[in-house]
Formats: C-alpha cells, structure tokens, sequence
C-alpha cells in the first residue's frame, strides 16, 4: 500500500490544516457520487479516506514515521540483530549434548573432528563431506586425488552458479498468452436488464464460455473473460457497443431523447406523454418552454454500480402545425405590428 504522505500528495513535513485542506479537494474529485461510471473511484475515495484519517491523528502519524505501523496501520515487526535464525541450530539439535570428554585430550580432539565431520554432512550433504576427505587425502600424498561426489572438484562459486541456473529453469515464471478482443453489440432494453453471453475460445478445439453482462453495462465498457486453458488460450476482453435504438440514446447510465411539441405547449405549458425505457412517463413542460429546454427524470436511465439508476433527460423540440394556421399567422402579425408600434 502507498505511504499515505503520497495517497494525499503532501510532504512528511506537512501540518493538520495541510492535510485537511488536501483530503478535502481529493474527496471531492474521486468521492463515488461524483464519479458513477468510474469503477476505480471507490477503492481510491477509500485509500485517501484511510490516508487522512492516519495523517490527521497525531498519535497515529507519530507512529507511522517512526515504523512502528505501516500505511495499512498494522504493526511493523521489528527486525531481529543478527541472523534471524541460528543456523546450526538444528544439527545441535539432532547432534545432542553428547559426552564432553576433557580438554586437551587426543580423543576431545577426535571427538570434535567427528561431529564437524557429521555437520558438514549435515549441512552441505555427503559430497561435502567426501571431498573433505580427498583434500586430507591430498595433504598426506602431495596428490590431487578427485573426488567422485558431483560437482564437488569445481570451483565453489562456479557450483553455487549452476546450482542457480538450475533453479531458475525450473521456477521460470509462468508464460502470459496475449489476451484476444472481441465486440457485441446490445439493445437498451438488454443494457437495462441484463443479459448472459457466450464467447467461444479457439479456432480449431473451440471452447465455448458463458459470461454476464450484468445489468446497466454502458457503452464501451470492457469484460474481461478469463481463458478456460490458460496454457493454451489467453483471457477473453469483450467490448461492449449499445445499438442504435429508436427514441433513446446513452451517455454513460444516462439516456437521453427527443419530443416534439406545439407551440401552443411551449408558450403555455402542459404535459406530454413519453415512452421511457421500461413504460410510458407522463412529464410536466413548464410554461415558455424553448427548443433548448431539456427535462430531466431521475432514476429512469441505466442502472449504476450503486444500486441506483441514472437519468432520462427528454429533450423539447418545438414544432408548428403541419398545415398553416391562418389565426396563428394573424396573431405573428399582430404581434409584429405591435412591436414596430
């Protein structure tokens, strides 16, 4: 997790009414209310909320820059000095106390010899121990005698690099297969109340998955499908395009359309009736309403990520009579000759 000094974008340094002042405009830039068709809005209100509240504790910020929390503000264990664990701690174990012969002795020295014999067995295997055994062999003879344990005649860095080498072929970090891209194009009524789908895997060995798409998808969202054989497939990303629908267009869980309406019903007002997304809505038109008038009906658009719905926003388009009307044409002139007057 980040330092919560970076999650707000001040520095160590930085007083209470810093910090406040910045959680107050992230808060507001990345809050969920302000930011519904941002699926990363909500984990980053929460890491600036979690930021703040260690920052804006004096105790808590006092404990966190000296280690003693980290930014999750759980408990740092403290290193141990030295080695963390003794590591002839189990060959003393398994050696036991063992009789302690006296000081100075010829069989105290054999005695010793032994049990370093039975640690380097212990520690670095058998092969250790017969190449120790080929260097006293060598000491006594002036002759290099080879020794038949593996690896053991090399040189002790080049062993440690091929040991290595063999490690690594066998943890290679597993191979990626590049992820495939696909399109499907849905209906309104589909975006609305959701729909299963079906992807197939494979040109040859076809694999068929189903996958949701859940209720309120918008336009150009992405659904990744995870690959049934990772070793032969990669995942599946589905981009998701909204058909042309009759009446309604989207924008993100909004929708948005189109209603004629006379002029009489602009300059005096009423009410219209329009055919929303899932039934009939009657609307109220306010008195001297233009053609940029646009009405808004909450909770009749798409739904969000949080349980709610988006908007329907009905926009007015006045229009005149299909045939001219001989009063209305009179009433312009008047109007006109009124207004020269």
């Amino acid at each position: 997790m980040r330092s919560p000094y970076t999650v707000l974008g001040v520095n160590t340094t930085a007083k209470a009414g810093d910090i406040k002042s910045a959680y107050r405009q992230l808060a507001k830039v990345w809050h969920p209310d302000q930011n519904p068709d941002n699926p990363q809005a909500g984990s980053r209100f929460a890491e600036i909320a979690h930021a703040y509240k260690l920052l804006i504790d004096p105790e808590l910020r006092l404990r966190f820059d000296n280690g003693h929390i980290d930014a999750r503000g759980r408990r740092q264990a403290r290193p141990a000095r030295g080695f963390a664990a003794n590591p002839f701690k189990t060959f003393k174990e398994s050696m036991g106390a063992g009789p302690q012969p006296s000081a100075g002795s010829q069989s105290a020295d054999a005695g010793d010899e032994a049990k370093f014999e039975d640690m380097v067995v212990h520690i670095f295997g058998d092969a250790a121990a017969k190449k120790k055994q080929s260097q006293a062999t060598q000491d006594q003879t002036g002759q290099r005698t080879k020794t038949d344990a593996p690896g053991m005649d090399e040189d002790p860095l080049t062993t440690l690099d091929n040991l290595f080498k063999k490690w690594k072929s066998r943890h290679k970090p597993k191979t990626v297969l590049p992820a495939t891209r696909h399109q499907v194009e849905i209906t309104l009524e589909t975006a609305l109340a959701g729909h299963e789908d079906e992807i197939v895997f494979g040109d040859t060995e076809t694999v068929v998955v189903a996958y949701e798409l859940p209720a309120g998808t918008v336009d150009g969202a992405e659904i990744v499908v995870p690959s049934p054989k990772p070793e032969i497939y990669g995942d599946a990303i589905v981009t998701v395009r909204h058909q042309e629908h009759a009446r309604l267009r989207s924008t993100g869980s909004d929708l948005h359309g189109d209603h004629p309406i006379e002029l009489a019903e602009a300059v005096l007002g009423g009410s219209i009736v329009y055919e929303g997304l899932d039934g009939s809505l009657r609307i109220e038109v306010p008195e001297w309403s233009g053609s940029d008038t646009v009405l808004k009906v909450k909770d009749k658009g798409l739904p969000t990520r949080f349980g709610k719905r988006g908007s329907l926003h009905v926009h007015l388009r006045v229009m005149l009579p299909e045939k001219p009307d001989p009063h209305l044409k009179e009433l312009m002139r008047a109007s006109k000759k009124a207004w020269y007057l």
